[in-house]
């Protein structure tokens, strides 16, 4: 067996197991991108899988834009406007501290971290106002050196489900929190629109493929003849720029968006494969500078939440609303509506909304604070 077939037996088996009752519980706290990470990262380590194949490098580079195309052309974001201005002005500002956290937590930190640091904090803040997507973006944007990528997704996954853990614990304590923030009690239930609730057409899914490889093949014609610099270093990452910002803007007309609603069902497999294909690229080895990575990230995780509670007293929100668009930032598409869901069952879609539109910019913002982080 190949590497390539490895690689897709992995992503197979593993969207299995995470179907499975009986092996529910394992993949919330250590989710699917994680092993699909962990896994080829173990076994080239091991020996087990051939290092540096071609392959490997050919997935990432193909593979990203297309997956980027099927998980962006569904995208409502009109849908996260009618949420209420309190709602995304709180998502805003949890976003916004997160940007401010990086480049501060490279400046406490910079006796410890490598020249090259700045990369991986733009990177982390990318994935935590948005998603493993946007990880996977930002690294074919600015390729970080493999010393510095490779312990983000171990940090990712501590840090953001323990934060989890500590926004869930906080609900026990909501009536408290909610006087200190002197919330309004009628901003706790937000009316927000629903995602639609329709079972999977394939030929809707075949329609949003064929859209998403054309949109990928345009930005890789394009792309080799654009300018590089010290932001957009290759290709193959002014491909991905090239793709995500196309496919937001096709997202606004509404046939498409409702076609590519259904885009998730391949594009989610396609991004775990590119996952895998990276794990492959690095060695267990670079793990070892995780602890710096942590603290950074605890750093970068504290000033969010200051952030978020100033706010929060400020606009009178409770602790519900700041819970879920936290998790939104943190956690993604995943946690966002359980987080909510604990506090008021209406706060559910307003996660999965914040979440889908984090996706959409995380992108951006995380380009946003690796240059800031650059700066000092």
């Amino acid at each position: 067996m190949g590497p390539a077939a490895v690689l897709l037996f992995v992503v197979a088996a593993l969207l299995f197991a995470n179907r499975h009752p009986a092996l529910a519980p394992l993949f919330r706290w250590l989710p699917v991108p994680l092993w699909c990470y962990a896994i080829p990262m173990t076994a080239v380590t091991a020996g087990w899988l051939p290092p540096e194949q071609p392959v490997y490098r050919l997935i990432t580079t193909h593979s990203l834009p297309v997956a980027l195309a099927l998980l962006l052309l569904g995208v409502d974001l009109p849908s996260v406007t009618r949420t209420g201005w309190r709602v995304v002005t709180a998502a805003l500002l949890g976003a916004a501290g997160i940007i401010l956290g990086a480049p501060l937590a490279v400046w406490l930190l910079r006796a410890h971290l490598p020249p090259e640091a700045w990369k991986g904090a733009g990177t982390l803040a990318g994935t935590w106002t948005g998603g493993t997507m946007n990880l996977l973006a930002i690294r074919a944007i600015l390729e970080p050196p493999e010393a510095v990528f490779a312990p983000l997704i171990a940090v990712d996954a501590l840090i953001a489900y323990g934060w989890m853990a500590m926004l869930v614990a906080a609900s026990a304590h909501q009536a408290a929190a909610d006087r200190w923030l002197r919330a309004d009690s009628r901003l706790q239930t937000v009316a927000a629109p629903s995602p639609e609730a329709s079972g999977t057409r394939w030929t809707v899914v075949l329609v949003s493929g064929v859209i998403a490889l054309l949109i990928a093949c345009g930005a890789q014609c394009i792309a080799p003849s654009l300018p590089t610099s010290r932001w957009v270093s290759s290709a193959s990452g002014w491909s991905v720029l090239l793709v995500t910002t196309a496919a937001l803007i096709l997202s606004l007309i509404p046939p498409v968006r409702r076609s590519g609603a259904h885009g998730s069902v391949l594009g989610y497999p396609v991004l775990y494969l590119v996952l895998a294909a990276t794990g492959a690229q690095a060695r267990l080895d670079a793990l070892w500078s995780t602890p710096v990575w942590v603290v950074l990230g605890l750093v970068i995780v504290a000033t969010h939440g200051i952030v978020l509670l100033m706010a929060g007293r400020w606009l009178r929100l409770p602790l519900g609303l700041l819970a879920t668009a936290s998790q939104a930032n943190i956690g993604g598409l995943v946690s966002a509506p359980m987080v909510g869901a604990v506090y008021h069952q209406s706060l559910a879609p307003v996660g999965l909304l914040l979440a889908l539109a984090g996706n959409a910019v995380g992108t951006y913002l995380g380009l946003l604070a690796a240059t800031l982080c650059r700066r000092l």
